[in-house]
């Protein structure tokens, strides 16, 4: 059983409001950071719902996909340093995937009664928030599109082939190799990185790799070419052209100024 509407103090400066119809609370600070969980159960039972997480100010909260009177929402309003804390999470809407709509479906309407009811929701809702956090630092919520292009499943290998990138940015990575690897052909991985990132695969690919040399060269002293050989580039000469037009500066210029000059000129 939902006690909705309800409000409840998780924390000084952090609240979660918990209702069934979808429509955002009343907030009186525009720049209030929220966090919005619905849950559309489209009929009775867990079985064919859709679970959407949303993340931004309160102001965005009134595009929210799901306002039917089926919709179980948790909205949790950040303020002070909570409202840094929710900040950091980014914004947009996401898939909030079987784990995570499950625990929200938890917090909202506990199995436990009596005096402990109360209690064992709040440590539940903060779980809930804990695990958001922690997937959107990780990078793992799926963006939720209104593509028709794409597909869920295919928009979770889209992710795929993003961390895959993320965590082998500084081997020789291929097309070919990220789309199998991913489980997508292609077409799907290159119409798609576009569509959800607005980047190429090669965009991607020289972010992460020239976000890398970056940081070598402001914290070590090694040799240009082999901070540039590390990141993944084969020759001095490509990262130097390469991460001169990402930064505005050759690669020993960076290093002498510190960065400053380059985060100016990016």
């Amino acid at each position: 059983m939902i006690d909705a509407p309800l409000h409840l103090t998780l924390e000084p400066g952090l609240r979660v409001m918990i209702g069934r119809d979808g429509h955002p609370p009343l907030i009186d600070a525009a720049d209030v950071r929220v966090m919005r969980c619905t849950l559309d159960w489209q009929g009775s039972g867990r079985r064919g719902a859709r679970a959407i997480l949303s993340l931004g100010a309160v102001a965005d909260m009134v595009r929210m996909p799901d306002r039917s009177a089926t919709s179980l929402t948790l909205t949790f309003v950040g303020e002070g340093p909570f409202q840094g804390i929710l900040a950091e999470a980014g914004d947009g809407d996401f898939y909030m995937g079987d784990a995570l709509a499950a625990l929200a479906t938890t917090a909202a309407a506990p199995a436990i009664q009596g005096a402990a009811r109360d209690m064992y929701r709040r440590a539940k809702c903060q779980e809930l928030l804990c695990e958001i956090l922690e997937a959107a630092e990780r990078g793992e919520l799926v963006p939720h599109t209104p593509s028709a292009s794409l597909s869920r499943a295919e928009m979770e290998r889209l992710m795929t082939a993003r961390r895959l990138i993320a965590d082998r940015f500084d081997e020789k990575l291929t097309l070919d190799q990220i789309a199998r690897t991913a489980g997508l052909n292609r077409t799907k991985l290159t119409q798609g990185f576009r569509e959800v990132f607005g980047q190429s695969v090669a965009d991607c690919l020289a972010e992460q790799r020239l976000s890398r040399a970056a940081r070598d060269l402001t914290s070590s002293d090694r040799p240009v070419a082999v901070v540039g050989y590390d990141a993944g580039y084969l020759n001095n000469a490509s990262f130097a052209r390469a991460f001169t037009r990402r930064y505005g500066l050759c690669p020993s210029d960076y290093r002498r100024a510190g960065g400053q000059l380059a985060l100016n000129a990016a």
